[in-house]
């Protein structure tokens, strides 16, 4: 009999192949909330290119020396999306009219950049060096983009943060019905499914009608309403349940 184990989708889909943008200027980094995947990526690369300088009247032995002057550093990123672009990405669509808005004001079209790469992180303030976008005779839509350091103060390489931030909470069902004395067990799920904490309390707003434990247990004490809350510890997010009691 065959088993039915979860799976890891990264490996065949590509999930891990991501880059994050956000709007601002030079001289604020974007709050973590700011940040959305710019797409669905098929393939992510890096370049420093870095320039050097050498010199063949050097006097230090037989090899000619060589010295790193600056790195034009390329942040290259490949994807694709249909249709319309998902409400939790920034989407290939706006960032199209953002680059056309600011090439009309005669603005560079300068955005936030983040790309995980393996053990590290690369982050800076870059200009969107190249865009273009191949529609096809189906409904998908490939697109190729190109960040360039546009501040260099700005760009920095740090170890990946293995932390996932919680984005929201939900609690099943929503509303619900009790006796006196009788109880009803809740869930509260922490989102995404990979989020790294996703631990939560749960509180009640009316004890002398409902109580609830910290597990998410609710008994009914006496009739009426209340609402039962559980909020993440990560974030503070909160969702609730509406809870009956009825007489026994």
């Amino acid at each position: 009999m065959a088993a039915n184990c979860p799976t890891d989708n990264t490996k065949l889909f590509g999930r891990a192949i991501v880059l994050e943008v956000a709007d601002g200027c030079a001289d604020t980094v974007p709050q973590e909330s700011e940040w959305k995947a710019l797409a669905a990526g098929t393939s992510k690369t890096f370049d420093l290119s870095p320039n050097s300088v050498t010199s063949e009247a050097d006097d230090s032995k037989g090899y000619v020396e060589s010295i790193v002057t600056n790195a034009d550093l390329t942040i290259s990123f490949e994807g694709e999306v249909r249709q319309n672009d998902r409400l939790d990405q920034y989407g290939v669509y706006r960032l199209l009219k953002y680059f056309n808005t600011e090439i009309q004001a005669a603005r560079q079209p300068t955005i936030w950049v983040r790309m995980e790469f393996g053990a590290v992180t690369l982050q800076g303030y870059m200009v969107i060096n190249a865009f273009s976008i191949d529609g096809g005779s189906n409904d998908i839509v490939t697109f190729s983009t190109e960040f360039k350091v546009a501040d260099a103060s700005t760009f920095q390489i740090e170890d990946t943060d293995e932390t996932v931030p919680t984005t929201g909470v939900t609690v099943t069902p929503a509303t619900t019905s009790i006796a006196v004395g009788a109880t009803r067990q809740l869930t509260g799920a922490v989102q995404p499914v990979d989020a790294s904490d996703k631990t939560g309390t749960w509180t009640t707003s009316d004890n002398t009608k409902a109580t609830v434990s910290p597990t998410g247990l609710v008994t009914g004490v006496a009739a009426g309403t209340a609402t039962i809350t559980f909020t993440s510890t990560d974030g503070g997010f909160t969702a609730t349940c509406s809870v009956t009691v009825t007489s026994a």
